[in-house]
């Protein structure tokens, strides 16, 4: 599904495209915008009498499928806007989606939609702007879900640094969202590091391990494998991953992509370092058998 944040991200390209009018010699017009891009009568209809496309109250109606029912007294069951004799809850919820992702393709190709478009790379889309269709990544799970599940191992964790581990994704997550991509890139190698950090202290505090506490990242990979909490190939696959966040640029990959792909990357290694260090911590801190 697209999210609310991206869905948040097409209410505000549609009303800067109808506030753009005074600066125009030929202001837009939303019913045309919406009939070029082939939205069915009914809809553009009910959105104009209705709502008087105000899209902040369209487009929570039509997520929660309210848009598609009348609000009459003599209203049967199924009855409906659309057309169809009978409208299931399930055909709705169904309609509602397609009619969203529809909207939200459309509302990329307007002169804010870059916005749109990074949110829906973050929800793990991609567009198609000639068909109007998000196309999911192929086996890519939505940033969101795995910012949900960073958020939730965190707490689990007991760092003492949660609160500075957390602002430091939120900010990369807010940065890439406003087009800052090396900000954001920096904010994402900084929640890496801080990962690091929390559970090289972690081990180093509760432990007992004879190996010394090293500052820097390269020492603190090398601590950790040498304690056995990394792997030799782990520590390698760790490495490469920070050195990829840490290069100050990557000839032929252009920036934004550089950014998603940062964002992404850790994410996923923050994951993976969190799930190995609740079970880490619950074997004592010691090199697993």
């Amino acid at each position: 599904m697209v999210s609310q944040r991206s869905l948040v991200a097409v209410m505000r390209a549609l009303r800067e495209y109808l506030s753009s009018s005074h600066e125009l010699e030929e202001p837009p017009n939303i019913i045309e915008f919406l009939y070029e891009h082939d939205f069915p009568d009914w809809f553009i209809t009910h959105a104009r009498t209705q709502y008087s496309f105000e899209w902040r109250e369209i487009i929570p109606a039509i997520r929660n499928t309210q848009f598609f029912f009348p609000h009459t007294y003599f209203s049967g069951p199924g009855a409906n806007i659309t057309g169809k004799p009978y409208l299931s809850p399930e055909e709705a919820v169904t309609l509602s989606e397609e009619l969203l992702q529809r909207l939200t393709a459309a509302a990329s190709t307007l002169p804010d939609g870059e916005a749109v478009v990074r949110s829906l790379e973050l929800d793990g889309f991609r567009v198609n702007k000639e068909e109007l269709r998000l196309i999911p990544f192929d086996s890519v799970a939505s940033e969101q879900e795995e910012e949900n599940r960073i958020t939730l191992l965190v707490k689990q964790s007991g760092f003492a640094s949660e609160t500075v581990i957390l602002k430091h994704i939120r900010d990369a997550h807010e940065l890439f969202l406003q087009e800052k991509d090396h900000p954001s890139i920096g904010e994402a190698r900084n929640f890496v590091q801080a990962l690091i950090d929390g559970i090289s202290a972690e081990t180093d505090a509760h432990g007992g391990h004879s190996v010394g506490y090293p500052s820097g990242m390269a020492n603190r990979l090398k601590y950790l494998e040498d304690v056995g909490f990394f792997t030799t190939d782990e520590k390698t696959a760790f490495g490469s991953a920070w050195g990829f966040l840490s290069a100050g640029s990557h000839p032929g990959i252009p920036t934004r992509d550089e950014a998603r792909i940062a964002l992404i990357l850790s994410l996923e290694f923050g994951v993976l370092l969190l799930l190995k260090f609740g079970n880490w911590r619950a074997n004592g801190f010691r090199r697993f058998s």
